[in-house]
């Protein structure tokens, strides 16, 4: 037991899962309308895992890149009343959009929605999503932006 512990460690440390389940580093979760778990498996993996609520892995997308579906630090993850999955892909300074089964449906990418680093619905069915700021000169600290289903800005606060 001791020594396949041992195997294990390095093989993660390195990106490489060994079985589909194993998380390393996650960043975050959302749940969907089924009750399924949605994790942002960020560092090493550029995945999403999808679990049932009793922790059945299901299935999981995404890989290291930067094209249409491919993450880079996926850091966020949230989803809407329609059971669409917003993911924050923070390195590529975008959020992408999927369906619950992870086809890739859309982007957001400007240089003012800036690097997202997370991502919640509000009450009033906008998006809000934090940006780090180190895309914009303007404001390097960071700030709130509250953005359409359509990914239009519609508010931004902060520094």
């Amino acid at each position: 037991m001791r020594a396949r512990t041992w195997l294990l460690a390095p093989l993660a440390a390195l990106g490489c899962a060994v079985s589909p389940e194993q998380l390393d580093r996650p960043t975050n979760v959302a749940f969907g309308l089924d009750g399924d778990v949605y994790v942002a498996d960020g560092y090493n993996h550029a995945r999403i895992a999808r679990f049932s609520g009793d922790g059945e892995f299901l299935m999981e997308w995404g890989e290291k890149g930067f094209g249409r579906g491919q993450l880079d630090t996926p850091h966020g993850i949230a989803t809407d009343d329609a059971g669409r999955v917003y993911v924050a892909d923070r390195e590529n300074a975008r959020v992408q959009v999927f369906s619950a089964d992870g086809e890739y449906l859309a982007q957001w990418k400007s240089a003012a929605l800036g690097r997202p680093w997370a991502i919640a619905f509000g009450p009033d069915r906008h998006m809000y999503v934090v940006d780090g700021g180190d895309q914009d000169p303007e404001r390097p600290r960071g700030h709130v932006l509250r953005v359409d289903l359509d990914g239009t800005i519609v508010d931004r606060w902060g520094t």
